[in-house]
């Protein structure tokens, strides 16, 4: 007798032991959820900027862009037709 009551209590404590692990493992699961949705949702506002940055690198790099801010930021201007030589690359004494 003294041994099934026994063994009715390790049983009862195996339970309430598993179902204590058993809510644990739950709640990590929740919360391993939680931040798996929080990352997802970094990675999209990542995405959006980058696909945004992208777009407003090739605004900027664009040839109309660079020129007027060449002209208007930095005073840059093309040569004049005096100040420029031109080199002829198929003559004999340019091959040297």
């Amino acid at each position: 007798m003294k041994v099934s009551v026994l063994s009715v209590v390790v049983l009862g404590l195996a339970v309430v032991v598993s179902a204590i692990a058993v809510v644990e493992v739950k709640h990590q699961s929740r919360s391993l959820f939680v931040n798996l949705e929080a990352e997802y949702n970094e990675r999209d506002r990542l995405n959006t900027e980058w696909s945004r940055l992208r777009l407003e690198q090739g605004a900027l790099a664009t040839h109309s862009r660079v020129e007027r801010v060449a002209r208007e930021s930095l005073e840059l201007r093309q040569p004049a037709p005096e100040d420029t030589q031109l080199l002829r690359l198929d003559t004999p004494e340019a091959r040297q």
